[in-house]
C-alpha cells in the first residue's frame, strides 16, 4: 500500500466511524437530543473537574469545554429550554452567573450514557477483547505521535 493509499485508507475510517457514531447516536435521541448530551456530558465533566459542588460559574463552561462563550451561551439555553440545566445566582457572588444540571438534566445524561456504554459493550464483544485492547494502544501511539508532530517544528 502506498502512503498516499494509506492515507486515503486512514480518512475512508475515520469518516466511517463518525457515520457508525453519529447513527448510534440517532438511536439514543428519544431520550437526549444529541447536541444537549454531549453539552450535558461536557457540562458535568467540567463541574465534577472543578470541585465547585453542583454548579460552576457559566464563564468557566467556555474555558472547560473549549468552546466559544457563544456556544456555550446558545447551548446552555437549550439545555433551559429542555429543562436540564439552569442557571442561579452564585450565593457568595450575587454579581457572578452558575449553572447546574437539574435533575432531569442528570438523569438525561445518565440513561443516555448508560444505553451508549451498552452499545460500546455489546462492539467489543462483537470485536473481541484482545482486539479492542490493541486497537486502544495503537489509537494511544498514533495520539501520541500526533502531539509530538505538532509540538514539532514544521519540516518544510
Amino acid at each position: 500500500m502506498t502512503e498516499e493509499q494509506a492515507i486515503g485508507e486512514l480518512f475512508e475510517r475515520l469518516w466511517q466511524m463518525r457515520k457508525s457514531v453519529q447513527r448510534c447516536m440517532q438511536q439514543v435521541e428519544g431520550r437526549c437530543p444529541h447536541s444537549q448530551f454531549f453539552m450535558l456530558e461536557r457540562l458535568h465533566y467540567a463541574i465534577r473537574q472543578r470541585g465547585e459542588g453542583a454548579a460552576i460559574p457559566v464563564s468557566a463552561v467556555a474555558e472547560q469545554t473549549r468552546l466559544l462563550p457563544t456556544a456555550v451561551s446558545r447551548s446552555l439555553r437549550q439545555l433551559e429550554d429542555a429543562g436540564l440545566a439552569e442557571r442561579i445566582h452564585d450565593p457568595a457572588d450575587h454579581r457572578r452567573t452558575l449553572v447546574r444540571l437539574t435533575p432531569a438534566g442528570e438523569a438525561a445524561r445518565r440513561e443516555t450514557e448508560a444505553m451508549l456504554r451498552a452499545y460500546m459493550v455489546r462492539v467489543i464483544r462483537r470485536m473481541g477483547e484482545e482486539n479492542f485492547t490493541a486497537m486502544l494502544d495503537s489509537w494511544r501511539r498514533w495520539d501520541e505521535a500526533m502531539q509530538a508532530e505538532l509540538s514539532a517544528p514544521a519540516a518544510r
